[in-house]
């Protein structure tokens, strides 16, 4: 019962903390996320010591980002999805190699071991989609063009985030298994392959037979496909909420996705302040005290901020220079990604607490650094002719496609 009632009370409190300071920061035009942060900032271990890193609070999080990218997939149609997807791969590699090594750069730089700066460079490499999300539905743009391909980036980003973090996590640990890392690409290539393809197909073709469920009976059954897929996704090693998204584009493919967006999109609004309060939590004003720590801290947020734009910008270079902007700076955050891989690799004994800090440092600034760089890009009214190639291109396949 004691327990219960601190859990119940600590929900309570992040709740209610989150949505005062949210509302807060939007009264004065900033985004809503930077003081659910503070809230957890407040009430976590480094000063109130009210609301802890529980493992109820982490799946609350999760549960908030899965919800969100589940929303995004019912918003995103599967066609434009699988139309993106070769600048999505290009924005996905240059915008994960170029992080990377500057990570290892920066990493050596600073005098840390070969093994500490590749786990630099892989934290560096991550891209949390779900911040970028956030600040976009807040801001009544999520249908942009743009979104489409930082989502498919996302999701290759994520594949190659895991590939890597294999690897230096097993040269770590004395030695890599070529085998293991074949088998992981295997299982990631029929995982997407299944359930983003076939899947969708699936459901177009049973659609009739969906249409004759209740409305409650389908939102329960979305429900059900969201979770096992994700479950599915967090089992083979990646991202949940990758798994929640391909659960979205499936769900998309019935008639009554508009119904569901509509009973799942407050759904979602509940859930996500408990991800950035936990996020707040693991703010720690003493272990950023160290002058070394502080200015690696600084360091790599610039690098971080400056080497993922830089490659998402070449990569979308191709979809004019109002789509490529957005891209960029939607691929900016970490978020929760960079801090499982500095867990990791602390746990691995392959880092010091020093470094720890100066990744989880980075990984926070980027978080509350992106929200303010996505409002700035994605307001921007863009040049009547940035998006003339692309419309041309569209009407030409538009064309051929009534050809066939």
């Amino acid at each position: 019962m004691e327990d219960t009632t601190r859990i119940l009370f600590e929900i309570f409190l992040a709740l209610a903390a989150a949505h005062l300071l949210g509302s807060l920061f939007e009264a004065f035009k900033q985004p809503a996320l930077i003081g659910e942060l503070l809230a957890g900032a407040i009430l976590g271990p480094a000063l109130l010591s009210l609301v802890h890193q529980t493992e109820f609070l982490e799946a609350l999080g999760q549960l908030g980002m899965m919800l969100l990218l589940f929303v995004a997939g019912l918003e995103t149609h599967v066609g434009r999805f699988v139309e993106a997807g070769p600048r999505a791969a290009r924005v996905a590699v240059l915008g994960a190699v170029v992080p990377f090594a500057g990570g290892v750069v920066a990493g050596l730089a600073f005098r840390y071991g070969v093994t500490e700066s590749l786990f630099v460079g892989t934290a560096l490499m991550a891209t949390s989609v779900g911040v970028t999300m956030r600040v976009v539905r807040d801001l009544g743009l999520q249908r942009r063009r743009s979104l489409t391909i930082v989502l498919g980036a996302a999701i290759f980003d994520d594949v190659l985030g895991l590939l890597t973090l294999g690897v230096v996590t097993a040269l770590a640990l004395g030695g890599a298994n070529p085998w293991e890392l074949a088998l992981l690409v295997v299982e990631v290539v029929v995982f997407l392959a299944a359930a983003g393809f076939a899947g969708p197909r699936l459901a177009r073709r049973f659609s009739e037979t969906l249409a004759r469920l209740s409305p409650n009976a389908l939102f329960m059954l979305a429900i059900l496909v969201m979770l096992g897929l994700s479950l599915l996704a967090q089992y083979i090693g990646l991202a949940a909420i990758i798994g929640a998204f391909i659960a979205g584009l499936i769900v998309s493919e019935v008639k009554q996705h508009a119904a569901l967006e509509e009973r799942f999109t407050p759904l979602a609004w509940f859930f996500v302040p408990f991800f950035f309060v936990l996020m707040g939590t693991y703010i720690d004003p003493t272990s950023f005290a160290k002058p070394l720590v502080l200015a690696a801290i600084v360091a790599f947020s610039v690098v971080a901020v400056a080497t993922k734009y830089i490659g998402s910008l070449w990569g979308a270079r191709r979809e004019g220079p109002r789509i490529a902007r957005e891209v960029a700076v939607g691929m900016i955050p970490r978020g929760e990604v960079g801090i499982v891989v500095a867990g990791i690799a602390l746990a691995a004994g392959a880092v010091t607490r020093d470094v720890y800090a100066a990744v989880l440092g980075t990984v926070l600034v980027t978080t509350v650094v992106s929200p303010y760089l996505i409002k700035a890009v994605f307001a921007r009214r863009g040049h009547p002719g940035d998006d003339e190639a692309r419309q041309g291109r569209e009407a030409r396949q538009a064309g051929e496609a009534r050809q066939h």
